[in-house]
């Protein structure tokens, strides 16, 4: 599983400084002009878990930490089985 945030419309340093605040340990990455975000419409802040069968399991624009956990520990159970062996 590879996790990133993308820092839209911020500096790197905006962006580092709100994942310290968030207590995020994954990568972020600074992309000052939202160029991905006006590319697929999205508002910010916005969260997608995407699984190993590539569906996703998260797709939600506020920051509930507790449900995007959730959702990365649910995609990282499912490891090597397919949605319909459950």
């Amino acid at each position: 599983m590879k996790a990133f945030a993308i820092g839209a419309k911020e500096s790197g340093e905006q962006a580092l400084s709100w994942a310290g605040q968030h207590g995020l340990t994954y990568p972020v990455v600074a992309e000052p002009q939202g160029e991905i975000f006006r590319r697929f419409g999205a508002a910010v802040p916005y969260h997608v878990v995407i699984g190993r069968d590539l569906r996703i399991a998260l797709s939600k624009e506020a920051f509930e930490k507790d449900s995007l956990i959730r959702a990365i520990e649910d995609v990282i159970k499912f490891k090597g089985r397919k949605r319909n062996d459950l």
